[in-house]
């Protein structure tokens, strides 16, 4: 599973939620209820500052076998000084089995750590920040404007998500460069706090990856060195 997981990781990064059923519960939205939604959205994002939550991580291959990797553990996105958003995750399980994994954007720079294989890998994300904002912002700290101008979006009526019952929208991106690589990201909101309760994003060969959030908790004080890596003394660190 390791290069399906860089291969879900960098999708965060560079461009950087449980399946659904035929019983979840699906509803079908009035037509005046995609501007709801917006609205929704365009309130909680006068207001954003942070959302800290518990992250169920799923990466799914479906070609040419199907795979599933998942994992379980924290997450924590923020305003920076600057506008620009900011996350951290602190992954503790993979597949049910005890693992420690840190993954961090900021300023522009992304990184993972594995204290077991005491490696930390780096990106740069260059010019394709502004692709990476449009995803990070997706569900939390983004607004409604925001998600009409950067996608095409269809409602897709509601489901319930970890017993809320959320709105669900189909995007796909206008931007075609980022079509190319992930045309298609389904999206949950709780109506109540207008964030993301799940989401999932496909890559142009079908396989996809979900982020199903929990206990999420909005506008609380971060930690200054919330979105920093401490690392062992003779840690390698692998630039990309």
């Amino acid at each position: 599973m390791t290069v399906l997981r860089k291969i879900a990781f960098c999708s965060v990064l560079v461009l950087t939620a449980a399946l659904e059923t035929a019983c979840s519960g699906r509803l079908v939205f009035a037509e005046d209820d995609l501007g709801k939604v917006l609205a929704k959205l365009d309130a909680s994002a006068k207001t954003f500052s942070s959302a800290q939550a518990d992250i169920v991580w799923d990466n799914v291959q479906t070609q040419p076998v199907l795979d599933k990797d998942s994992q379980v553990g924290t997450v924590v996105f923020a305003r920076a000084k600057n506008g620009q958003m900011q996350v951290a995750v602190h992954i503790k399980t993979d597949n049910g089995k005890p693992v420690l994994k840190d993954l961090s954007y900021a300023d522009g720079v992304g990184k993972m750590y594995e204290p077991a294989i005491k490696q930390m890998q780096v990106f740069k994300v260059g010019d394709k920040g502004g692709q990476l904002e449009s995803f990070l912002t997706l569900g939390f700290g983004g607004s409604g404007q925001d998600l009409t101008k950067n996608w095409q979006i269809t409602d897709a009526g509601t489901e319930a998500v970890n017993g809320v019952q959320a709105a669900k929208l189909q995007l796909a991106p206008r931007d075609p460069a980022l079509a190319k690589t992930a045309p298609k990201v389904l999206l949950w909101i709780d109506m109540d706090k207008g964030v993301a309760v799940k989401q999932q994003r496909f890559d142009a060969a079908g396989n996809y990856v979900i982020f199903t959030y929990g206990n999420i908790q909005l506008n609380r004080k971060v930690p200054s060195n919330a979105f920093e890596i401490k690392t062992a003394s003779g840690t390698q660190v692998v630039n990309h």
